[in-house]
């Protein structure tokens, strides 16, 4: 009886000792920290966009949260970058956005990147400073066909006409004055005639 006694105190003595202080450090044991960046989709497939207002979207995700994300861009004349923040999307909260004006005048080139940053301080980018997105402005694309339009020169046979034909009332004219002085210069007299034309003001 004394033997198992021992042997049981033994026991919850050896509990007491390795248990207890296994279940203390698991309920004081911390969280392990956040190292996983957050995660950038973007589609970078079309390298050409048009002039205007243009938005950029991208996805992000991470597995406890997004704190911000960033567009950084600039002109191809630009010696540094731009910011702007990029909105999250009010339908979907893993999608962000943010609006570029772009004009060719200005500038046909483009360059960006995006830095994703979430709520532990992790980052990640897609492109980099030195390495980033490049994209071709070119001028919207209306559908219209231009019309222009030319002006033919007459042929040979209109230039003649011009210079050799002359309007039909002046060749009457021209008839009237000749028979006149014919008449007059037909009488054998000193009288002078007196011839008078009839025709109509041309318009």
């Amino acid at each position: 009886m004394k033997i198992l006694f021992i042997r049981l105190f033994s026991l919850l003595f050896f509990l007491q000792v390795t248990v207890l202080p296994v279940s203390a450090a698991e309920q004081l044991s911390l969280p392990a920290p956040d190292v996983e960046p957050p995660v950038v989709i973007f589609d970078e497939t079309d390298t050409e966009i048009e002039a205007g207002i243009k938005t950029f979207t991208v996805a992000v995700t991470d597995n406890v949260g997004v704190a911000s994300v960033t567009l950084y861009y600039k002109d191809a004349t630009d010696m540094v970058f731009k910011t702007k923040t990029m909105r999250q999307s009010t339908t979907d909260p893993n999608i962000y956005t943010a609006d570029l004006s772009l004009d060719p005048v200005i500038s046909d080139k483009l360059e960006i990147y995006i830095r994703a940053d979430d709520v532990s301080g992790n980052s990640i980018f897609e492109g980099q400073k030195f390495s980033p997105l490049t994209f071709t402005i070119v001028p919207v694309d209306t559908g219209a066909t231009e019309v222009i339009s030319t002006v033919t020169e007459p042929d040979e046979t209109q230039k003649a006409e011009e210079k050799e034909g002359m309007p039909a009332w002046a060749w009457v004219l021209i008839g009237l004055g000749v028979a006149a002085l014919a008449s007059g210069g037909s009488d054998s007299g000193d009288d002078e005639g007196t011839v008078t034309i009839n025709a109509d003001v041309p318009d």
